[in-house]
């Protein structure tokens, strides 16, 4: 239509006989047409400004091909985060082949609202890195030393004032900027918070321990589990001198001068205050720590 049609269009409408409604609805029409292309436009360009892509160096310390996982200490990522060690998930476990802990690796990270994937993950060049062994961790069935730390309202507790509970313990912070991490952790933690409703507090407590104790005070925690709908009762967000603590879940971990890194371990402990259960990553589901609860929970005391 030309300027004159566009121009005389309303006129006709009026004027047309076909009443009000009709030429509502054709006027109503023709804004979609002539605004087509744009919107097209729009939603052909919404994917890709939902994610974003940031190429990453680094070295793998941990491979996990059943969850389609690598454990990589990386050089800072341009434009979103500094050097650190942090859990990647690939499409495809094929990916991982021919990796080992030490290779150099590049790849891109595609990062979206509710997931980041690692993509077209390859060797680079340069001598390989020696990881060092890692920590010496508690075997399944070991007794959890006592520990001392500090949760979201200040109050200092220890493993020895939980005994007789079974307890979910994971490892989080709260400027973890991956949303498939920290962020899914807390989710899947809010979600056993709902499914073991009678349970929590009374024979189940969920810890949710930092890795970024110098940032993540008591309040800052506060504010974190508000965001969670967490019931403190049950669920716990902890800070404090927790190094002895990862070490003995098997949480890598380390932070120095604003660099994080952790491998995102869920530890089961039994009423006995033994080492019932290790998760490693994010990736499980829920179903799956739920039965690992569940089953402790059964345990007679």
């Amino acid at each position: 239509m030309n300027n004159v049609g566009q121009a005389l269009w309303p006129v006709y409408c009026e004027h047309g006989g076909t009443g009000p409604s009709a030429c509502q609805r054709r006027q109503r029409r023709r804004t979609l047409l002539f605004n087509l292309p744009a919107i097209t436009a729009i939603l052909a360009s919404a994917p890709a400004l939902a994610a974003k892509s940031y190429p990453v160096d680094g070295i793998v310390v941990a491979l996990d091909p059943a969850a389609r996982a690598m454990l990589v200490s990386h050089r800072p990522i341009a434009r979103y985060m500094g050097a650190m060690m942090m859990p990647f998930r690939v499409d495809n476990a094929r990916e991982l082949q021919g990796l080992y802990p030490g290779a150099r690796i590049q790849f891109e990270l595609v990062v979206g609202k509710d997931r980041s994937i690692a993509r077209n993950v390859r060797k680079s060049g340069g001598a390989d890195a020696a990881i060092p062994a890692p920590r010496e961790k508690l075997a399944i069935g070991d007794a959890v030393p006592d520990f001392q730390l500090t949760d979201q309202e200040g109050r200092t507790f220890g493993a020895a004032d939980l005994r007789g509970k079974v307890l979910a313990i994971d490892f989080i912070y709260t400027r973890c900027p991956l949303p498939d991490v920290c962020p899914r952790l807390a989710a899947n933690f809010a979600t056993l918070q709902r499914r073991f409703p009678q349970a929590l507090g009374r024979d189940l407590m969920l810890l949710s321990v930092t890795v970024d104790p110098d940032f993540d005070t008591p309040a800052v925690l506060a504010d974190y589990a508000k965001r969670w709908s967490a019931d403190s009762r049950g669920w716990r967000f902890l800070t404090g001198d927790v190094t002895k603590l990862a070490a003995q879940l098997g949480e890598v971990y380390w932070s120095d001068e604003g660099s994080i890194g952790h491998n995102s371990t869920t530890s089961i402990i039994g009423r006995n205050g033994r080492l019932a259960a290790v998760v490693d990553g994010s990736a499980w589901r829920i179903d799956q720590l739920e039965h690992l609860i569940s089953h402790e929970l059964e345990n007679t005391r």
